[in-house]
């Protein structure tokens, strides 16, 4: 998609010529296939990150998709987001249950129960950095290879840990130098660099703080060398109203909160601007803020129609 220069209304739906991030880099659909592709999505703290990923996850079931959504922080709040009955399946995984789920699929149950329980898994994560995130990643790699999904959503957690997640591997492998955690460090390690089996979603909003960790973050992925998908720019403010003429009561208040919002505007779009400067290549959607208290599955449906180019 190429920089925008219309109004922060236009910018706010115009998502149709941005490529899906679901799709392959060749563009087909990743139907038929042995692994699912693993989609990442990562961002600042507060950008929306978890409503994005329900919204991916629901678009990418429209599209056919057998889709399950990964949440990696223990929260609830994706089963209440993504839509009943045909939508993407959810599930968590957190470092405990990803250990107990392996040890339970290779015949170890009354271990893997023991483990969970005695508070090994979080001394041993202690004295080996990198391992909680591996085991994670670990599972996350075990479910992509077992042929029931098409597409596995991952709602990373705030960006400083999903950074430090995804350079976990390398650093696991600069320091262990045989056995089974290097074993399964390299395979973790052989998913991420592939193409065709995972890539990142950046979830941003259009102001500095978010715009400047969403670089630092896209530099990362492409020192580890994972595919970037796509730069979703969430929640952006649609255009102020034209200000009240003047004479009618209120109007010098109207005119200095529209004066406001229209700086706030200004600012969004050149911050937009900056994302596509970063993106180069890498396909951006621009999600408008939605009118809500709260997010819903009815207004992540609308938000997946966003992302999917669908009209209203």
């Amino acid at each position: 998609m190429p920089p925008i220069d219309g109004s922060v209304e236009e910018s706010a739906t115009d998502n149709t010529s941005a490529g899906l991030p679901w799709l392959l880099p060749d563009g087909t659909l990743p139907t038929g296939r042995a692994r699912a592709l693993v989609l990442l999505v990562v961002g600042k703290g507060g950008v929306g990150r978890t409503s994005v990923s329900a919204a991916i996850a629901t678009a990418a079931s429209r599209d056919g998709l057998r889709c399950l959504i990964v949440g990696l922080d223990g929260r609830p709040t994706l089963r209440q987001l993504c839509p009943v009955g045909d939508g993407p399946e959810v599930k968590m995984v957190s470092a405990g249950t990803a250990l107990e789920d392996y040890l339970l699929d290779v015949g170890f149950g009354g271990f893997a129960r023991r483990l969970a329980t005695s508070g090994v898994i979080e001394v041993v994560g202690a004295a080996a950095p990198g391992i909680h995130d591996l085991v994670v990643l670990g599972r996350v790699k075990q479910l992509a290879n077992d042929g029931a999904w098409d597409v596995i959503v991952v709602d990373t957690p705030a960006a400083g840990h999903a950074a430090s997640m995804l350079t976990s591997v390398d650093g696991l492998l600069d320091i262990v130098d045989g056995g089974p955690i290097r074993e399964q460090a390299l395979a973790v390690r052989d998913m991420l660099s592939d193409p065709t089996r995972s890539a990142v979603v950046a979830v941003t909003l259009a102001e500095t703080t978010p715009v400047n960790e969403t670089t630092e973050l896209l530099q990362t992925c492409t020192e580890v060398g994972i595919r970037i998908a796509g730069i979703v720019v969430n929640a952006l403010e649609s255009a102020p109203a034209s200000p009240i003429p003047s004479g009618v009561r209120g109007a010098a208040l109207w005119r200095e909160l529209h004066d406001e919002a229209q700086s706030r505007a200004k600012a969004a779009m050149a911050e937009i601007d900056r994302v596509h400067a970063i993106a180069g290549d890498v396909a951006v959607a621009v999600l408008a803020r939605r009118p809500v208290a709260g997010m819903d599955a009815p207004t992540v449906a609308a938000l997946a129609d966003d992302l999917a180019g669908v009209s209203a």
